[in-house]
């Protein structure tokens, strides 16, 4: 079963690191290593306590039927305090003898600081143990994300005849999220980016009720998500005609993006992943205009491990999911960024992403 490798996973690095127990609060960690689909949203009350022998999903009524549901056949023992879920879970902690219990660090100061009041023994913090895990995809965890990554090519295809001189960046956002509503997704992964015109040279510029024009670039920005699963896709357009300078920055980033997919394989470390796709900017003098990592992986999460960027001294592995997403960004002239996603694989790299790239003049 799943929840039993990625358990068995959890109790390996328990064993490696001399660690009694972890407790696990992220809603996506959770999700992860229960396997539980449908049950928690991104405010659950949740927490999993985890040892060598104990596997327990602590939660408030509001989740207890669903949760209990889905944890029948699973190695997972539903708790529903009365009071509060930390209070119980360290007096629990405390029966069983557990004198040290491990919490993520991405954990809230507050909550980190509550439970040590609480628990009678040592807390300490430790840092991406389940992210480590969730990197490296399992086929089925592959296959919900090709769908996702299907489901917003084709969304794309849809709003890409209504990005036209006198639209607004807020229509085009709202009917991507209508699209993958209707067609099969969760929601979309992420908030779309619309960025037109001096907006595109923002990467994560906000929507705007801004109305095209002709002689813009559009930078669209976009993700489902399916099952319980993100995808990542961005292309760059241009209303009209293309000028000779659009067209040069756009033909740098392409092979900026062409580079980094021939870059990727398991073995390589993201930063050098990062650096083939910079060095093709830098043939064409604007790598100083690219300033944020070529990629980072996909999965429960649009953005988690491994890191594609100058700071990616890990190696990428087999099975992980990543964006391969270059981009020059000129204020006052406008940008373009070219996002693909690819599978890690031994000897190169599987594109999702079936999106055209060329410069599509609307």
């Amino acid at each position: 079963m799943i929840a039993d490798r990625r358990l068995s996973a959890t109790r390996l690095k328990l064993a490696q690191r001399h660690s009694s127990a972890i407790v696990v609060t992220s809603v996506s960690n959770v999700s992860y290593l229960t396997g539980f689909e449908n049950v928690f949203d991104s405010e659950a009350n949740v927490a999993l306590l985890i040892t060598s022998d104990i596997a327990c999903v602590y939660t408030d009524f509001r989740y207890a039927e669903a949760a209990e549901a889905a944890a029948v056949g699973t190695p997972w023992i539903v708790c529903v305090p009365k009071e509060s879920l930390y209070i119980e879970l360290c007096a629990y902690a405390a029966e069983r003898g557990i004198d040290e219990v491990a919490l993520e660090s991405s954990v809230p100061y507050g909550r980190f600081r509550f439970v040590s009041e609480q628990f009678q023994g040592r807390v300490e913090v430790v840092d991406a143990w389940i992210e480590e895990i969730r990197q490296v995809k399992e086929a089925a965890e592959i296959e919900r994300i090709s769908v996702a990554a299907d489901l917003t090519d084709r969304a794309l295809e849809h709003v890409k005849g209504q990005i036209v001189s006198g639209a607004r960046e807020c229509d085009i956002a709202l009917a991507i999220e209508v699209f993958i509503r209707q067609n099969g997704g969760d929601a979309v992964a992420f908030d779309p980016i619309v960025a037109s015109g001096p907006n595109s040279s923002r990467p994560h510029a906000k929507v705007s009720d801004r109305q095209f024009e002709v002689g813009d670039f559009v930078t669209v920005d976009l993700g489902a998500r399916v099952s319980g699963y993100c995808s990542d896709l961005t292309r760059t357009f241009v209303i009209g005609s293309a000028s000779d300078r659009q067209r040069e920055i756009y033909d740098a980033v392409l092979a900026a993006n062409k580079a980094g997919i021939l870059a990727a394989r398991a073995g390589v470390r993201g930063m050098d992943i990062d650096r083939a796709a910079r060095d093709a900017l830098g043939q064409h003098g604007l790598a100083e205009a690219f300033g944020h990592g070529l990629g980072h992986g996909v999965g429960i999460d649009v953005h988690e491990m491994p890191s594609v960027s100058p700071r990616g001294r890990d190696a990428v592995h087999a099975g992980s999911v990543v964006t391969i997403e270059p981009g020059v960004y000129i204020e006052g002239f406008g940008g373009v960024r070219i996002e693909d996603l690819v599978v890690i694989e031994e000897g190169g790299c599987r594109v999702l992403s079936a999106a055209p790239k060329e410069l599509i003049e609307l």
